[in-house]
C-alpha cells in the first residue's frame, strides 16, 4: 500500500486507454515475430558455438558470456510490417500465426 500510495500508482492504472483491434492485431503479430527472431538468433549461436566446439575438440563455452547482439529490423521496414500487419482482421489473427509458424521455422 505504501508504495502505490507514494507513486501514484492506483491513479495510472485506472486509466487505461481502451487500444483497438487494429493495434491489438498489430502488437500481437509484431510479438510473434519478434519472438521467432529471437529463437533462430539463439539456434544460430547454438550452431556456431557447436562448430567450434568440434573444430577445437574442446568446450570452453561455460567460460564466454553469450553476446546480447540481436536483429534489428529498420524503422522503415518496421513502419511497412506494422501497416501490413493493421490490415489482418482479428479473427484471422489466430490463423495467420499458426500459418506464419511453420513458414518461418529454420531446421536444426
Amino acid at each position: 500500500m505504501f508504495l502505490s500510495s507514494m507513486f501514484d500508482w492506483n491513479d495510472r492504472c485506472s486509466v487505461l486507454t481502451p487500444r483497438t483491434e487494429e493495434e491489438l492485431v498489430t502488437n500481437t503479430l509484431t510479438l510473434e515475430l519478434s519472438a521467432q527472431l529471437k529463437r533462430a538468433e539463439k539456434m544460430q549461436r547454438e550452431r556456431l558455438a557447436e562448430c567450434k566446439r568440434l573444430k577445437q575438440g574442446v568446450d570452453y563455452s561455460w567460460l564466454m558470456a553469450q553476446p546480447k547482439h540481436g536483429f534489428v529490423i529498420p524503422q522503415g521496414e518496421q513502419l511497412e510490417l506494422q501497416g501490413l500487419c493493421a490490415k489482418v482482421k482479428p479473427s484471422q489473427c489466430g490463423p495467420f500465426i499458426l500459418r506464419y509458424r511453420p513458414v518461418i521455422r529454420i531446421p536444426a
